[in-house]
């Protein structure tokens, strides 16, 4: 199975301002690719007060394209995969958001949650935050980086998979209790 972790980095409050993703791609065993797209929210939504989040200012996307530019690559990315986010439920409703304002599809992708899973199988740690796990299972990290944060859930799926020594993702699941979701 294709698995795509997404990461979304936004400008404001708005869950339609998503001024970055993060995409990391593991299939038939290997880590494809992985890479950041920085995005031009659409005008109503172009003001910048996460910047001291994420470092993103106004000027960094200024000459980027907007979500819908990319609509057809993520397409393609995303074509049969299944999706895994870190607090999956604020990525996808990103996702959702951005494709609303331009009036595009929503992608009905099964999907996954890290922060659900490290639960099960790190229940030692006193929070599932992503750079704590990213701390605990030695995974190099630059926080909301959207490249990286991508990279860091991809992992952390693999290294929790391992830790259950399975690396078929259905398996898993199974022998963690925990069920797909499905994007709406």
């Amino acid at each position: 199975m294709r698995i795509v972790a997404i990461d979304f980095e936004t400008a404001n409050a708005s869950m339609a301002s998503a001024c970055a993703l993060g995409i990391a791609v593991y299939e038939d065993g290997e880590i494809l690719d992985s890479f950041e797209w920085y995005i031009k929210p659409f005008r109503r939504y172009n003001y910048f007060t996460n910047t001291h989040i994420h470092g993103i200012t106004k000027e960094d996307v200024e000459d980027e394209y907007e979500f819908v530019y990319y609509y057809e690559e993520l397409s393609q990315i995303l074509k049969d995969a299944l999706i895994v986010a870190h607090n999956a439920m604020f990525d996808l409703t990103v996702l959702n958001e951005v494709c609303d304002v331009y009036g595009l599809d929503h992608f009905k992708n099964p999907y996954i949650d890290t922060v659900a899973i490290s639960r099960r199988v790190y229940p030692e740690l006193y929070n599932h935050k992503l750079n704590t796990l990213s701390d605990y299972l030695d995974i190099s990290l630059q926080h909301h980086n959207g490249k990286s944060d991508a990279f860091a859930c991809l992992m952390i799926l693999l290294k929790s998979m391992n830790a259950y020594h399975t690396y078929e993702i259905d398996e898993f699941m199974k022998k963690i209790g925990l069920h797909y979701k499905y994007n709406m």
